[in-house]
């Protein structure tokens, strides 16, 4: 069996007649919800909630980006960055500050230290050998393979983006497969196998703030509108538990949904063993990463503690940008070169985020945010502390659906409910966290998300297998989260019960 780099698919962008259409019809509608009169404003107590005019404004944007990114009429990177020139146009803020916001961000330096990172880990050869050497241990049968393989990407999403990890195990499942000759779409094997591939990488991306790009937008955004912080080790605290119950809890469905049809896959263990035999001791570029990505956990763990007791500050996207520089340092490089870690750093992505975050940010400042959140939300202070976290779940899985990023959905969705608690008097993180984890569960449509694209290429899944199974996910997804926050959020600065 040999395993070979994974084919990440991509669709040529092709500016036709369709999209052409959907582009100026996202104009029109920007216009009209522009030009229209401003609605009733909603009303604390005596205070007044309005949408004013610059809020309007940013609305009939967003609008406009929304259509653009539901159809990707136009590549979403450009759908972010063509609303920095429309809100400078508009008159909302100035191009420098719409500029300074989007690429001043230190969650872009995060972002690209994480790929970094993710890169050195493939590249280095590391991630086929734990790869290697963890099927040789589990043997052939086909449930243990299915397990194995959701938490060994679940367990590398903590730490590694989870459309990496996606890539990483796509073509050892398909060699398993092919050698086991379940054929595309017929067998049982292969679904379980390769939505397996997915859940463990979305599931592992709801762990860490590393795990996924929206969860540190969520950090991020948490910092800039309110006074308060959360830390990595505090995003672990409810972010890991809540992991562990999907884990197992997401292999059961899979075994009952689509039970295989073989219980043992034909393929000779002693093969794998001979090719993990074969690697022999680690390689320089293998210890180096091993040295670097472990340095990284640390300091992202132990930042706490480091400020306790020197008073210095490493925030994450230090911790990620610093770990990046390291990998081309002598004695530490694994990169041969700039040009080629710069193949690996999805630049699109971070124009992405940029334009997001400068959106983002000034719906909250014109008061969008809080208009938006009063008219969808305001109920939410009268609920049940539980409830409260699984409505705010039950709404990004609603807009996960549309959205084909998760960066794009944290974007939109974390300045709403972030404003709303702080109106709410509620603390932000108890709502802006589980928003943030809420990004990454995209179970429910092939298209919510890049990881789910890599191992439907494979062709063993149709989208309806996948939102069959999808639906009762979801819903395990958003009871395993609530469940994390209401019992080990209180040891992460989020008790709900207070």
């Amino acid at each position: 069996m040999s395993i070979n780099s994974p084919v990440v698919p991509s669709r040529p962008y092709v500016f036709n007649k369709r999209n052409a259409l959907i582009f100026f019809a996202a104009i029109a509608v920007m216009l009209i919800i522009y030009l229209l009169p401003s609605p009733p404003s909603f009303y604390k107590g005596t205070e007044e909630i309005p949408l004013t005019f610059e809020g309007k404004a940013v609305f009939a944007v967003l609008v406009y980006a929304v259509i653009l990114w539901l159809t990707e009429a136009i590549p979403f990177p450009i759908t972010a960055l063509s609303m920095i020139i429309i809100l400078h146009l508009m008159g909302v803020s100035t191009f420098t500050a719409l500029v300074k916001t989007g690429l001043g961000s230190s969650v872009l330096f995060f972002l690209m230290g994480a790929m970094g990172l993710s890169a050195a880990i493939t590249v280095s050869g590391l991630a086929n050998r734990i790869m290697l050497g963890v099927l040789s241990k589990v043997g052939t049968r086909t449930d243990r393979i299915v397990f194995t393989f959701m938490a060994l990407g679940t367990f590398l999403s903590m730490w590694v983006t989870d459309m990496a990890v996606a890539a990483m195990l796509l073509p050892l499942g398909v060699n398993i497969l092919r050698q086991s000759g379940c054929k595309p779409l017929q067998s049982n094997f292969g679904r379980c196998l390769m939505i397996g591939i997915v859940y463990g990488a979305l599931i592992g991306g709801t762990s860490t703030p590393s795990g996924c790009g929206a969860n540190i937008l969520a950090i991020s955004y948490l910092r800039e509108l309110t006074e308060a912080d959360a830390s990595f080790l505090q995003w672990m605290i409810v972010g890991v538990p809540g992991a562990l119950m999907m884990l197992p809890a997401g292999w059961f469905l899979l075994m009952k949904v689509f039970p295989p049809e073989i219980k043992n896959v034909p393929i000779e263990l002693d093969d794998v063993r001979h090719q993990n035999k074969e690697l022999g001791p680690l390689t320089r570029q293998e210890r180096n990463t091993t040295i670097v990505f472990f340095t990284a956990v640390t300091m992202w763990l132990g930042a706490p503690l480091i400020k306790s007791l020197t008073g210095i500050s490493i925030p994450e996207d230090f911790t990620a940008l610093f770990a990046f520089l390291l990998l081309f340092l002598p004695g530490l490089q694994v990169f041969g070169s700039w040009k080629e870690a710069n193949e690996h750093i999805d630049w699109s992505g971070l124009m992405l985020i940029a334009g997001g975050i400068a959106a983002g940010m000034l719906l909250a400042e014109t008061g969008t945010a809080r208009y938006i959140a009063w008219g969808a939300l305001n109920g939410i202070g009268a609920l049940h502390p539980m409830l409260r976290v699984a409505a705010v779940l039950v709404l990004v899985e609603a807009l996960k659906i549309f959205f084909s990023s998760n960066s794009v959905t944290g974007a939109v969705v974390i300045p709403l409910v972030i404003v709303l608690a702080l109106d709410l008097g509620m603390n932000p993180w108890i709502v802006a966290g589980p928003a943030g984890i809420a990004t990454s569960m995209a179970f429910i449509m092939v298209t919510s998300s890049p990881t789910n694209v890599i191992p439907y290429s494979s062709g063993y899944f149709s989208i309806k297998d996948f939102a069959k199974c999808g639906v009762l996910m979801t819903v395990i997804g958003i009871v395993a989260v609530t469940l994390s926050v209401a019992i080990f959020g209180r040891f992460a600065g989020m008790n709900i019960w207070l």
